[in-house]
C-alpha cells in the first residue's frame, strides 16, 4: 500500500473527473483510483481526501463528471481484472532501463528518455505526484515510484520535430514495429 509517496489529491481529483469515467476501489493491492488513462495507489488519507473531492457515494462503481455533477457509468466494475491489469503493470516494469528527464517541455507532456526512445508524459499527470524520479516502462504504461501506473502519450507528439535529434543507439526498427 502507498504510505510514503504523496500525491496531491486536489489535483487527482480534477485529473480524474476530466477524463471521463473514473473508479475507486479497496482491494490486496491497496487503495486504487482507476481512470482509462492511470491507475494510483493511494494512502488511506489520501483515498478518502480523492473521494471527497470526487463525491462519489460508492466504492466499486465507475462514475463520469457531467454538466449535471456525478452520474453512475453503466460499465462493469471488473475489479479483478483492473486490480490483475495494475500488478502486471508493476511486476513487468523493466528496472534496468529507468527513464530519465530531459528537461524537454513538448505540446504540454515532460519529454522522458531510456536512452534509446523517448517517451512522453502529460505534464499535470506527472505534477500531480510528486514524484522522485523512479520512472520505468512497463508495456505500454509507466510505471512511477513501483505503485502508480500511467500512460504515455502517443509518439507522434515527439516524433514529428525537426529539433530532437536521435540518441545513439535508438532502435528505429522497433520505433516502426510499435506504430504497427
Amino acid at each position: 500500500m502507498n504510505e510514503e509517496f504523496f500525491v496531491e489529491p486536489k489535483r487527482v481529483a480534477k485529473q480524474a473527473s476530466g477524463l471521463g469515467e473514473f473508479m475507486m476501489m479497496k482491494c490486496d493491492s491497496g487503495n486504487l483510483l482507476v481512470t482509462g488513462q492511470f491507475i494510483l495507489n493511494l494512502s488511506v488519507n489520501q483515498f478518502w481526501s480523492v473521494r471527497c473531492k470526487l463525491e462519489i457515494p460508492n466504492l466499486d462503481v465507475w462514475y463520469m463528471q457531467t454538466k449535471e455533477g456525478l452520474a453512475k457509468s453503466e460499465r462493469s466494475p471488473g475489479l479483478e481484472e483492473w486490480e490483475q491489469r495494475y500488478n502486471d503493470w508493476l511486476n513487468g516494469a523493466d528496472t534496468s532501463k529507468p527513464l530519465s528527464n530531459t528537461n524537454i517541455q513538448l505540446v504540454g507532456c515532460y519529454l522522458y528518455t531510456d536512452g534509446f526512445t523517448y517517451t512522453a508524459i502529460k505534464q499535470d499527470r506527472i505534477d500531480m505526484l510528486a514524484y522522485s524520479e523512479d520512472l520505468v516502462l512497463s508495456g505500454n504504461m509507466v510505471v512511477v515510484d513501483g505503485c502508480q501506473a500511467i500512460t504515455p502519450v502517443v509518439k507522434s507528439v515527439w516524433k514529428n520535430n525537426d529539433w530532437l535529434r536521435r540518441l545513439p543507439g535508438m532502435d528505429t526498427e522497433k520505433e516502426s514495429e510499435d506504430e504497427k
